[in-house]
């Protein structure tokens, strides 16, 4: 079971669901990058910048384990 929730909260008050708890991280990699790209993505990686400097890394592997957060290349 994934760890994993991508949601777009709406102007209008409500909720656009993407990947739902319980929903594989293999499952919201292919949903993204799609299944006909030849070779497979590992992983899909989300990385942000904060305003005091710290790099911010998700890392959703293309496969049935859990997404992993990273804070300027620590695991947390």
């Amino acid at each position: 079971m994934s760890n994993l929730i991508i949601e777009a909260p709406l102007v209008n008050g409500g909720l656009m669901p993407f990947i739902e708890e319980g929903q594989s991280c293999k499952y919201a990699v292919t949903m993204i990058t799609g299944d006909d790209l030849g070779t497979p993505p590992r992983s899909l990686n989300i990385i942000v910048k904060t305003e005091s400097g710290k790099l911010v890394k998700v890392v959703i592997p293309n496969e049935l384990s859990k997404a992993i957060v990273m804070i300027d290349g620590e695991t947390i």
